[in-house]
């Protein structure tokens, strides 16, 4: 297989290995590649189609592990049993481009698809799957007459609360939409929820549609339990039921949605593009070559 490889692709300095079930590269690239990293994205052992035997296999023979969260990290490290080789965390992050210089001085007109005096809006952004939980949104639908609500994404499962929510006038569901179109809908929102669940892979989650909605510096409001969301109190505000989600939001909106926390939101998420993301993980493998140029032995 390595010859194969080598025929097809060549030697590299690097090679990453985005999923367990690439564990083949982690033997078979040793030989055409310096370095050989691992890029973790979630935990796996929510899925029950991955081998989580080949994943462990996969961290015992390369050299990094970057990881989205620490939590991942730590599941992994459970899993493992043995030490983990140079870890890296690298959340996850948005384009470049859809973060402004400053705060805009005004929140950016709808698109056309709503009206504008379809307002104050508070939008979900991401996928209607068993990892969200519509039930305290539907609370606060019923309990604050005067918000509208925007959701955007595919609805992957029919979770409790949502026929509720679709059938609302004061709800519009556009369905799923290309990321790259996405940032209009971010820059407009008056507030945006993310309503996870305490369970799946959501603890130890890097929720994108959080870094997302960043840039512009909108409150943010999470339900449910994110360990990364929660090392940064000040960008959102945690609800842990309804009851909780309604009370914030009637206090955002008495403010007009102006919290004193946009700046704040923008300046940390000026380290948050892909870019910058990317910048890290290759200083880290930038590092570890310069190490093995001295060493020229070393594995």
């Amino acid at each position: 297989m390595g010859h194969r490889l080598e025929k097809f692709y060549g030697r590299g300095d690097v090679v990453i290995i985005a999923n367990p079930s690439f564990w083949p590269f982690a033997i078979h690239y040793r030989r055409l590649a310096p370095v050989v990293a691992y890029h973790v994205f979630d935990n796996y052992a929510a899925y029950p189609f991955i081998r989580l035997d080949q994943e462990v296999f996969v961290a015992k023979h390369v050299d990094l592990v970057f990881a989205v969260s620490r939590g991942i990290v730590d599941a992994l490290q459970r899993r493992c049993g043995f030490q983990l080789p140079s870890v890296h965390v690298i959340p996850n992050g948005f384009p470049g481009s859809w973060l402004p210089p400053s705060i805009p001085s005004e929140r950016q007109r709808l698109p056309d698809r709503l009206s504008e005096d379809f307002r104050p809006l508070i939008g979900v952004i991401g996928v209607i799957s068993s990892r969200v939980d519509l039930l305290p949104i539907l609370a606060a639908h019923d309990a604050l007459p005067a918000l509208r609500w925007l959701f955007i994404g595919p609805v992957y499962r029919e979770v409790p609360g949502l026929a509720e929510l679709q059938s609302s006038p004061r709800c519009r569901f556009l369905g799923a939409l290309p990321y790259e179109t996405l940032q209009p809908y971010f820059a407009t929102l008056d507030a945006a929820l993310l309503p996870l669940t305490d369970d799946d892979i959501n603890p130890c989650s890097s929720p994108v549609r959080f870094f997302s909605q960043l840039p512009t510096g909108q409150p943010i409001l999470y339900t449910g339990t994110c360990a990364q969301i929660a090392e940064t109190p000040s960008l959102a505000y945690h609800c842990a039921d309804g009851q909780a989600l309604t009370a914030t939001l009637k206090n955002l909106a008495a403010t007009g949605f102006d919290d004193g926390r946009a700046e704040e939101r923008h300046r940390f998420a000026m380290g948050c593009t892909w870019d910058q993301r990317a910048a890290a993980i290759a200083q880290a493998l930038e590092a570890v070559l310069e190490a093995r140029s001295r060493t020229p032995a070393a594995r």
